[in-house]
């Protein structure tokens, strides 16, 4: 074994994680199962948090007058409060992820990588219910759809890799100061403001130009309305600044996490 590990390292750790397949698929079985135990609603607390959102986003936008472009309002708010939902699910999930599972880390060496990825797997189901819902409302309203559709799974994986890359580095930090995860909630919100899900982004070009840019958030959500509400291809602009400034994001978070989780089973 030894000796196929030293003339095959790259096949070494293919199978180093291949090893952890099943405890990655029955970890995100678990945690899919625990949240619907015992529940009045069931599977459907995985779509009722953005369609709450989504009322409560669009009666604000109503109150204020928010322009959407001619669409309905209520689709305009849900083809961004999803997408929303579906990263500020995985930024702030994959702390208390990490923590959750901090007797299996003390029992046994498993790879640390493993539970944000349970977490991100665990919201990515929640995403694909509240889609579903997303796509009859859409239709509902007489939205059709169209060939702008096919960039959905760039967007997609753009917020799943947005979401991971915040999480990551929250946990890498929040495992020791636990106090930290009171704020998490209060950064997502204003974060939410500096985001265009209840106004245009095009609001964000006339008036804050600095946040239009650096936001990574601005370029994906504004990317699933395009594409979903009005049928257009989303600003592949917006969507390279958001890979770039994700990607920098990820080089900081990435090696962090990596560093501070070795000392996970101190704390956790």
């Amino acid at each position: 074994m030894s000796q196929w590990s030293n003339n095959n390292p790259s096949q070494d750790r293919v199978h180093y994680w291949l090893s952890y397949w099943n405890l990655l698929i029955s970890l995100v079985g678990r945690d899919v199962r625990a949240r619907f135990r015992r529940t009045f609603l069931g599977p459907l607390w995985a779509i009722i948090p953005a369609i709450l959102a989504t009322v409560i986003y669009s009666f604000l936008s109503g109150l204020i007058s928010v322009d959407t472009e001619g669409a309905p309002r209520v689709a305009f708010t849900f083809a961004a409060t999803v997408p929303w939902t579906f990263f500020q699910s995985t930024a702030v999930r994959i702390p208390h992820g990490v923590l959750a599972n901090g007797t299996l880390l003390r029992k046994m060496p498993v790879p640390r990588q493993v539970f944000p990825l349970v977490v991100l797997l665990t919201t990515s189901f929640d995403f694909l219910m509240s889609f579903i819902v997303l796509a009859v409302t859409l239709q509902i309203f007489g939205i059709a759809i169209t060939s702008a559709w096919l960039w959905l799974p760039l967007l997609v994986l753009m917020t799943a890799f947005l979401g991971w890359t915040v999480g990551i580095g929250i946990a890498a930090f929040t495992i020791y100061r636990r106090d930290l995860m009171h704020g998490i909630q209060h950064i997502m919100q204003v974060w939410l403001i500096l985001t265009p899900v209840i106004y245009s982004a095009k609001e964000l070009e006339d008036g804050l130009q600095l946040v239009h840019r650096l936001n990574p958030a601005v370029g994906i959500i504004d990317g699933f309305r395009r594409v979903l509400v009005f049928g257009e291809a989303p600003d592949v602009g917006l969507l390279l600044g958001s890979l770039v400034i994700t990607c920098l994001g990820l080089a900081l978070a990435y090696p962090l996490y990596r560093i501070l989780s070795a000392y996970f089973t101190d704390v956790v």
